[in-house]
Formats: structure tokens, sequence, C-alpha cells
């Protein structure tokens, strides 16, 4: 395709080599370069069509607003560079190029000669009018020298060398109708460009036009699959309403990279509070946007990707317009999705949650129905048993059974008391009580369980000293229960550490052991009357939830933490009565 050169540089160019030279160009922009790759190939191609020396290519950047400069040297050896450029005359006030400028005027200029020259073409006006201007609107010379009369015509290439420019080509053409562009050939030899074969080149500009914008629409083309395909894969995932939300981030994180310029050095992530999901090592990345993920109104995390090493194309930026959209909707697709995932869990506790209340309310009837049966026969069979025992002459053997049976009853009509609590049928007598002198109280009570199991007891009391109005009874009871029900869940021995705290609007006790946890399975059930899992003789399975009706009959809540093998805590918390006045008064009589 070498068009031939004559004697003093000129290309005699055929048109079956121009024609070849256009489908080239043309095919370059159908094989799905980057621009980087586009570019070298065709001026590649440009320098070998038309024997030039270097060329500089301006146009709009792909993503608008500014222009870029491809600069291709052949002398002394291959290079390429590429520049956003950042001088732009002022609309209205074009550059004029003088034909043969004066030191004065080439003093004024900030620009190099070969600039001014783009500058001009690119608003078509370049000096006065002479045959040097085309009417297509180019401007080329065949001997820089005397044509332009410039002192200092030498051209500087990106390797550093440099040309002693003789013939100079700069050419118009139009990428789209608002996005123009300039095309400059420069050349060492004289007469390489003449009047007979500038239109070939004028054309060849025109073709390289079409296929910068067809290069152009068939990447943006490829970057919307990318990026639709990937929103549409994330929206089949989140289409999972049952999915966990550890699972589906890990998917969605995955899929992050196919959707950017250069999948190959990408690297994406996902962390949302505590919990983070990665491609590869971020730590790495040169380059990063992120997206934040924002959850009623708080930030829980971000969206993140990255690129791993620095390419010729980020001189202009190394994410697009429409990738930062991508991920900001990605960022609220997940923060959707993580939302509903939350409520259908709250949802769903919430739903347990009553199902549980519910079950313990029927419990609770049944129980206040029973005990109530069973009383009255109870109090007679202890009565008649404690009369019988103080017959005289009764055998010590009868006495022995007689004191079983009131033994019995009175353990019976124990239950029974319990049963009433929990059910709320036995009305609590309320007073102001100091929280820390019922802790202080039930830990004496204990104290010989505590030694026996080597249970050693940790006192962690509000010094503020917390009152609650409540019944003193039974929030002994509720202390005790709790302290009994650790003691049980640590037979090696460990640490009791029982806590108080006071705030404007209600107490809480707090009572931690470092015993054996309760398991998932049974951790639902705990507060069920009679539930149980330890031995006939430790225990009827009735203590916490005795301790469960106590604290709601106060109008409180409890709760518990507890990890198997590490320990279980209960948090009781009491709202403080309104009567703020009869508290005042009790701290003033201390």
């Amino acid at each position: 395709m070498e068009s031939q050169i004559g004697a003093l540089g000129q290309h005699t160019i055929e048109p079956l080599d121009f024609i070849a030279a256009s489908r080239r160009v043309l095919h370059l922009a159908s094989r799905g370069l980057g621009r980087i790759e586009f570019l070298r190939e065709a001026t590649r191609l440009l320098l070998d069509f038309s024997g030039c020396d270097a060329l500089e290519l301006h146009a709009d950047l792909e993503t608008g607003g500014s222009r870029y400069r491809w600069t291709a040297t052949r002398m002394p050896q291959e290079s390429f560079k590429f520049d956003p450029l950042t001088y732009i005359p002022p609309a209205g006030e074009p550059t004029v190029i003088d034909v043969a400028p004066s030191p004065a005027t080439r003093a004024t200029q900030p620009k190099s000669w070969i600039d001014e020259l783009v500058q001009s073409v690119l608003r078509d006006h370049v000096g006065p009018k002479s045959r040097f201007v085309t009417g297509h609107g180019s401007f080329w010379t065949g001997d820089a020298v005397s044509d332009l009369a410039l002192s200092e015509r030498n051209y500087s290439s990106p390797a550093g060398a440099y040309l002693e420019v003789r013939s100079v080509a700069v050419i118009p053409f139009e990428v789209t109708p608002t996005v123009p562009g300039v095309l400059a050939l420069l050349s060492g030899r004289k007469h390489v460009f003449s009047a007979q074969n500038i239109e070939f080149y004028e054309a060849l500009a025109q073709t390289l036009g079409l296929a910068i914008d067809d290069r152009r629409a068939q990447h943006a083309l490829r970057e919307r699959v990318k990026e639709l395909s990937c929103l549409y894969a994330i929206a089949q995932v989140l289409e999972i309403t049952d999915a966990a939300i550890p699972e589906t981030l890990a998917k969605i994180v995955r899929m992050l990279p196919l959707a950017w310029q250069f999948p190959d050095a990408t690297v994406a992530r996902i962390r949302l509070d505590e919990t983070e999901f990665t491609t590869g090592d971020r730590n790495r990345t040169v380059r990063r946007q992120e997206a934040i993920i924002v959850i009623d109104g708080a930030t829980r995390g971000l969206v993140e990707v990255g690129y791993l090493e620095d390419r010729p194309e980020f001189v202009e930026g190394a994410f697009l317009k429409e990738e930062e959209h991508l991920i900001a909707a990605i960022a609220r697709e997940v923060s959707l999705f993580v939302q509903r995932c939350e409520v259908r869990m709250e949802k769903k506790r919430l739903a347990e949650q009553v199902r549980q209340s519910d079950r313990l309310a029927t419990i609770g009837q049944l129980a206040a129905g029973v005990a109530h049966e069973i009383n009255e026969p109870l109090g007679g069979i202890l009565g008649f048993a404690q009369l019988a025992r103080k017959i005289s002459g009764v055998p010590d053997k009868v006495v022995q059974d007689l004191n079983k049976i009131v033994h019995a009853t009175l353990h019976a009509r124990e239950i029974v008391r319990k049963l009433m609590l929990f059910a709320r049928q036995s009305p609590p007598t309320r007073s102001w009580v100091r929280i820390n002198d019922v802790v202080d109280e039930s830990v004496a009570l204990l104290a010989s369980r505590f030694m026996e199991h080597g249970v050693q007891v940790i006192r962690d009391l509000d010094p503020a000293r917390p009152n609650a109005f409540a019944d003193a009874v039974q929030l002994h009871q509720v202390v005790v229960n709790l302290c009994v029900n650790g003691i049980q869940a640590m037979p090696r021995g460990g640490e009791l550490t029982i806590r108080t705290r006071g705030s404007a609007d209600s107490v809480s006790i707090t009572v931690e052991d470092t015993g054996t946890g309760i398991p998932p399975e049974i951790a639902e059930r705990i507060f069920e009357p009679f539930f149980t899992t330890k031995n006939p003789e430790q225990g009827t399975g009735l203590g916490l939830s005795v301790v469960h009706g106590i604290v709601t009959s106060h109008g409180g809540t409890i709760g518990f933490d507890t990890k198997l093998g590490a320990g279980t805590r209960f948090a009781v918390r009491l709202p403080i009565s309104e009567h703020s006045h009869d508290q005042e008064r009790l701290a003033t009589d201390e």
C-alpha cells in the first residue's frame, strides 16, 4: 500500500491505495479495540500511507467538554502519546496564524507553531487566504522553510527527538457534526504534499473521523450492554426473597468487575457494617470509585470498584460517567435489599414474639385455673395431716408418714403460689425499693450455695443507688431465681456478675454467668412454665417463668444473650414510677 515517493519526497497516490487505506481504517473501527489501541493502529496506517515522520490528531474527548491530542512518530523510533488539551481559545476569538509571522508576533503566541496551526484550522481561519489553504479549510505546504519563514521549525516527538519539519498538512475533519477534529501530518522531506494529493488526505481524514465515531459508538454500546446486563443479573439475584444477606452480597460483588471497562484489572468490594465481600486485594488498587450504602438515613457501608493498574486512558479519568451512575444505582439497590431483609426479619421476630406471648398467656390462664382448683383440697390435706400428728399414741412410723404428707403438701402449695405469680393472680404490694439493697440481700441469702458450688460473685452496683416502685418480695424472688439459674449453669464453678444501673426513666438488673450457655433449639422456650432440661430434683421449670411473670406484671421487660460454652446474660428492665416526689422523699429520709 506504500505510495510512490518522488525524488523530492512527493507522494504519488494511486486511487486504489487510497481506497485500501480507507477500508483498513474503517475495518479497525469494527474490531472492538480500545481507544488507545485503535489510535495506535490507525496512526501507523496513516504514517505508512503518507510516508510522513510524525502525526498529531486533535479531537474532542469521548466524555465531551475538552480535547485530546494523540501524537505518533516514526523518528528516530516509533512512539505514541496521549494528552488531554487544556488550552482552547475563547469562543469568538479565533487565533490568527500569519503565513510569514514576524518575530514580535511569534513572541506573543503561547503555543508551538504546530499547535497554533491546528487551532487556526480548527476555527477555519488561517491568516490571509493563500494557495496554502484549500476549499475544504485545510492548510498545507510543501516547503515550510520558505513558505512559512519559520526560524523555529523543529518538532519534538514524545520520545524527545527533534524533527526539522519541511512539509506540513493540517486537515480538519468531523467526528460528528458537533465534534470537530484536526489531523496534522509532518515530514522532514520537502514537497510531500501537493495540490494534487491533498484531496486524498482530506478524504482519508474524513474517513478517520467516521471510524473514530463508529468505534466510539460501538464502545459506548458495549459498555451500556455490560452495565444493563450487570443490573439485570443483580435484579435476578435480589428477586430471591428468602436469600440471606451475606450470600446475596457475595453474589453481587462477583458480578461487578464485568460491568467496568477493564474487567481483568478490576477489584470490587461491598462492605456492610462489619462484614466485607471482595473479589481481590483492594489495597493494591490505584484508582477507585465508591458509592455509600444508606439505610434509614444512616450510612451502613459502601460499594467500591477499583483498578489494579494505571492505563493511558486514565488521563481523562479512570471511570466513565455512566459507571458513576451504575455504581450509585447498585448501592441504592443493595440498600433497598438490605432494608427489605431487615424489615422481613423484624416482622418475623415480632410475629414470633406475639406467638410466644399468646402461648404464655394461654398457659397462664390454664395455670391460674388449676391453681384455684387444687388450692382448697391441698389446704384440707395439710390441715388433716397436721391434726393427725397431734393425736397421742400415734406410732412413730405413722408420724413419719404424716410428716412426709405435710412436706409434700407444702411443696405443692409453693408450686401453686408460683403458678399464681406467673399468671399474675397475686397482686404485688408496691413501695419504693432500693435495687442495690435487693441485690445485697439476695446474695447474702445464697452465700452458702455460692460457696458450695465454687461460684465467685461480682457485684457491679450503681453508686447512685437507683430506686424503683415495686414489690420488694417479688424483686427478691427475681434476683434469687436468676442467681440460682446461673449457679445451675456453672456445675464446675465460675463467675456470676450482678450489675445494676439507673436512668431517668428506668432501672436495670443484669445477671451474667460464665456457664454452659443455652442451646439455640431451646432458647425460645426457657420462659415456658415446667419447661426444664434439669433433673427433677434440681427444679420444676418454674423459676424463669415466674421471673417473666413478675417482671411483666411490673410493666418491665426481660431479655437474654447467650453463647454456648461462654455463658448467659439476663437483663431485666423496670420502669420508674411517675410518682417521682415519693422517690425524692425517700432520698431525703436517708
